[in-house]
């Protein structure tokens, strides 16, 4: 991907640390969904399901951290961030 690098000054080719890590961690989030009816049964059941709850849990901040990490420049290291919608330059003034 091209993305800006403020370092370099130019824009350069960008990528994550962990491509494919990143596709994993994206279907992460959706293990949980085919449980959702069963939740009366897993808060009620103290032994097993809801210490496996906690721990499924528990894993969601460092998948979060791996989806927010931003991509870095392949040729300084920089973070670069994505490029935002940056209003037109006004004209410059009659002289």
């Amino acid at each position: 991907m091209r993305r800006h690098c403020q370092r370099c000054e130019t824009e350069v080719s960008a990528s994550y640390e962990h491509p494919t890590l990143r596709r994993w961690v994206k279907g992460y989030f959706f293990l949980g969904v085919p449980f959702i009816p069963f939740i009366p049964i897993i808060g009620s059941e103290f032994v097993v399901m809801l210490p496996l709850t906690m721990l499924y849990l528990s894993g969601m901040g460092p998948a979060l951290s791996v989806i927010r990490a931003p991509a870095s420049c392949d040729e300084c290291g920089a973070d670069v961030e994505k490029a935002g919608w940056t209003p037109p330059a006004a004209p410059a003034p009659p002289a």
